[in-house]
């Protein structure tokens, strides 16, 4: 086996913990091509271990650059959200597949680098405290303190947002329904009292600058932003880290933003617009996107009889 076939080999693997642990597709990406620039110059007889010696390079470097990153955020415009990423509802993969999700890739912004980087490689990488100690500079011991205080503040501050994927979907649907009729009626059946929206532009397209809290203001963000966004993208469905999304294209086939929820019992309890163009480069081709089948338009068969269904509903009401 070749040196090319050799890291292609892991290449999955790879950019699942690069991904993980930057939040970023294109630094993900960025770092598998510089490790395999490493690689290329690594002596091979002394790596016993290509799968363990290649996931300490690519964890250094995302480690390193997620550091540099946490430093760019203090001044980021407005709210920070993961970069989003498409996939098809079968295609997760085989490592912890929490760890993917969107939501949870939020709550990550919560840690610090240190405990972002010890809680992926140990809890879904399964890294060993020397090598882990050895990535981010710190002891082993202190790696265990470090996982410890990360474990501890993701229990505070986690919901459950584990709901039934096709709930999960169902909602999305009714949302985007609803937000599409402008029908406040629907929407505040739809969404929890203390919902919020959060919206990133980066500074680069107009988005809100701060998180947006209530239902009534929250409708009325999205009445607005949704009117706006109808005349000017073509509304596809799909997934993104696993969970169902909403994706808008302009006339030339450029994302404009995608869209997902997060979900507390029967409820809509956050909604996340990343609009961030840098942001959006996992969804760049929508031709191929489509040919492959991560994205697809909304069935009008479907809307049709969910929007009677709903016609039902506020009737017996």
């Amino acid at each position: 086996m070749n040196d090319l076939e050799s890291f292609l080999e892991w290449k999955p693997y790879l950019f699942s913990i690069a991904y993980r642990i930057t939040g970023s597709y294109v630094d993900a990406e960025d770092i598998l091509q510089e490790s395999y620039l490493r690689w290329l110059s690594v002596n091979k007889n002394i790596v016993e271990n290509p799968k363990s010696y290649l996931g300490s390079i690519v964890a250094r470097l995302a480690f390193d650059l997620l550091k540099k990153a946490s430093r760019k955020k203090e001044t980021y415009i407005g709210p920070y959200l993961p970069e989003p990423i498409p996939e098809k509802w079968d295609g997760l993969d085989e490592v912890d597949e929490e760890k993917m999700n969107f939501v949870f890739l939020v709550l990550l912004e919560t840690l610090n680098p240190f405990e972002r980087a010890v809680l992926l490689l140990r809890e879904s990488f399964d890294f060993d405290f020397e090598t882990i100690g050895k990535i981010i500079g710190k002891t082993p011991e202190y790696s265990r303190k470090i996982l410890s205080r990360a474990k501890q503040a993701l229990k505070q501050r986690k919901k459950k947002f584990d709901p039934d994927p096709k709930l999960h979907a169902k909602l999305l649907m009714e949302f985007s329904l609803a937000c599409a009729k402008q029908n406040t009626n629907s929407l505040s059946k739809l969404l929890k009292e203390d919902v919020i929206a959060y919206s990133d532009g980066g500074g680069k397209v107009h988005a809100a600058r701060i998180p947006i809290p209530g239902l009534s203001r929250v409708i009325t963000f999205l009445k607005q932003t949704t009117k706006k966004a109808m005349n000017t993208s073509t509304v596809y469905f799909g997934y993104a880290n696993g969970d169902p999304m909403i994706i808008g294209y302009d006339k030339d086939g450029v994302p404009k933003f995608v869209q997902l929820i997060s979900v507390e019992g029967n409820l809509i309890s956050n909604i996340y617009t990343v609009a961030n163009p840098e942001k959006l480069k996992g969804f760049q081709n929508m031709d191929q996107l489509k040919k492959l089948g991560y994205i697809r338009k909304p069935n009008l068969i479907s809307f049709l009889i969910l929007d009677f269904q709903n016609k039902i509903k506020a009737f017996l009401n």
